[in-house]
């Protein structure tokens, strides 16, 4: 019964899912992003007061904020194993690094969400004390987009290779046209969040944005939409423009 419901409720139309069990990779996957959704939810100590109880509960709103970009990350690694079911040496040392700078932008995203939050409220009620406590000002918020965006500049470039990996491996798994096709979009629609989280880093650092280079970060959507295009454009062509733009890309 489980499989039949999988077939058309878990999974997108466009694609069979090779990967029909849950391997030891995704097992130690799914704990090391637990343990980074726990380190923005649970950074600090137990609340010992009410006053405290309330601070933990409001703080609900930036985890909140932080949870959706760590899910994103998250659905994409999913995705990748259920699509491809692929474990040969190269994805293990890539999803080792990739669960490695998971853990290394849980901190920053979450002070960059907390800071932005309390900054919000302060510039609401014109109490900043919140924001004061936790040291970020303009400055350090800054300093925190920017490891927050080489982190996830990092992430999508190891999720890109992955994606790239299976287009490299397409006979041997057997994917369809139409399946290549869609990890190719997959592939440079990463390469652009890639190119733009980078942008949000040198952005934080260098221009009068700052912290608030992290709105750069919108243009994901339309970089998404932008390369699907472009891919499919290109896969449009005759077979020998194709072969001069290279196999993987």
């Amino acid at each position: 019964m489980r499989s039949e419901i999988a077939k058309h409720l878990d999974h997108d139309p466009d694609f069979e899912w090779r990967g029909q069990s849950v391997t030891r990779i995704e097992n130690l996957s799914d704990i090391i992003f637990a343990l980074a959704l726990g380190m923005m939810l649970f950074g600090g100590p137990p609340p010992q007061t009410f006053s405290e109880l309330v601070h933990f509960l409001i703080s609900i709103i930036p985890v909140t904020a932080s949870f959706a970009i760590l899910f994103m990350i998250w659905n994409a690694h999913f995705v990748f194993f259920r699509r491809y079911a692929l474990a040969d040496n190269t994805v293990v040392l890539i999803n080792s690094a990739l669960l490695l700078m998971v853990l290394f932008t849980a901190y920053p995203l979450r002070f960059i969400f907390d800071s932005l939050f309390w900054y919000i409220v302060g510039s609401a009620t014109g109490d900043f004390s919140q924001l004061m406590e936790t040291d970020m000002d303009i400055v350090n918020s800054a300093r925190s987009m920017a490891f927050f965006g080489a982190g996830y500049a990092v992430i999508y470039t190891l999720l890109s290779i992955m994606y790239a990996h299976a287009v490299n491996k397409a006979e041997l798994i057997g994917l369809s046209q139409k399946e290549i096709l869609i990890t190719r979009q997959t592939v440079w629609i990463q390469r652009g969040e890639v190119v733009i989280a980078i942008g949000v880093s040198l952005a934080a650092l260098f221009t009068p944005l700052g912290p608030f280079a992290g709105g750069l970060m919108m243009l994901n959507w339309p970089n998404a939409y932008l390369m699907s295009w472009i891919v499919e454009k290109a896969s449009q062509k005759p077979a020998a423009s194709v072969i001069h733009a290279g196999p993987d890309t």
